[in-house]
């Protein structure tokens, strides 16, 4: 995981000078993690797609500040649109990454299989995020037909009977 370092710094509020609020970066830093165009971030932001949330950009020449959760959601739409993720979904995976962050995305994968977002919930169930929200999703189950016929092939030649094949 590549260290943030000194790209991150600690912001300020107004009101308490004096003490410090969350870290945060500033957007050439997002554009450079998230391998986003500077122009899509900011038409993102423009269209309400996104919004920084420690300082927006509005007055001139003043930096918008994204904290690492805005980065962490910036990223993972710009995976999503390059996954093929209309703006519509893109809008609902965003409000629900900024709304159940700590309750629970964290240390979760996200999937995406070209129409719905999932996760794998605590009991190993596919869960759609955005289709059906909270509704379990086709179960998988993997199979190694190979391993299969060498636990058999094994067990057979164990008690010896081998068969034999015919012409």
């Amino acid at each position: 995981m590549p260290m943030l370092g000194s790209s991150i710094r600690s912001g300020y509020s107004l009101d308490m000078a004096a003490e410090a609020s969350t870290p945060y970066l500033e957007t050439p830093e997002v554009v450079r993690l998230c391998g986003l165009p500077y122009s899509t971030l900011d038409y993102w932001v423009r269209t309400g797609l996104v919004t920084p949330s420690v300082r927006g950009g509005s007055g001139r020449r003043r930096a918008r500040q994204w904290s690492v959760l805005d980065v962490v959601c910036v990223r993972a739409l710009k995976e999503l649109r390059d996954a093929g993720a209309s703006v519509r979904v893109l809008k609902q995976a965003h409000a629900m990454l900024r709304d159940t962050w700590t309750a629970a995305l964290r240390d979760r994968m996200l999937y995406w299989d070209g129409g719905d977002l999932i996760q794998i919930d605590e009991w190993e169930n596919l869960v759609s995020l955005i289709a059906a929200p909270g509704q379990s999703v086709l179960h998988v189950v993997a199979l190694s037909v190979d391993a299969l016929r060498a636990e058999a092939e094994s067990a057979a030649t164990a008690n010896g009977r081998e068969t034999r094949r015919s012409a």
